[in-house]
């Protein structure tokens, strides 16, 4: 039960971020932009596209978001005995990571030109 709750808290967390990704608002957490240096970031953004980050980390978190929210809700339906399948949360969790990597080495590709 305590297992769903903290999943739930940051699930929502999560859907938060991605909401204001969505709308190119906010932190860009993704790891190009944290771990490159002020000076680096800005000679950066006058050849990356901002608004296709923000949509990778929208839809990434988006997805994390969704998988928590799937194990919170499997978390407390499991307390009154019901077992919700698992193939779901399986299915968004490999898209999640098939899509963070393939855009990571777009990314990748964009920026070595």
């Amino acid at each position: 039960m305590v297992g769903g709750i903290v999943f739930a808290l940051v699930a929502i967390a999560l859907g938060v971020y991605a909401f204001f990704a969505i709308r190119c608002k906010g932190p860009l957490l993704s790891n190009p932009w944290i771990w490159m240096s002020k000076e680096e970031r800005e000679k950066e953004l006058a050849k990356v596209d901002i608004k296709g980050e923000y949509r990778q980390v929208a839809i990434v978190t988006g997805g994390l978001a969704l998988a928590l929210a799937y194990l919170s809700a499997s978390s407390f339906f499991s307390f009154i005995e019901i077992q919700l399948p698992s193939y779901p949360l399986w299915i968004v969790i490999a898209l999640v990571i098939v899509y963070a990597i393939g855009s990571s080495i777009m990314f990748a590709m964009r920026t070595n030109k």
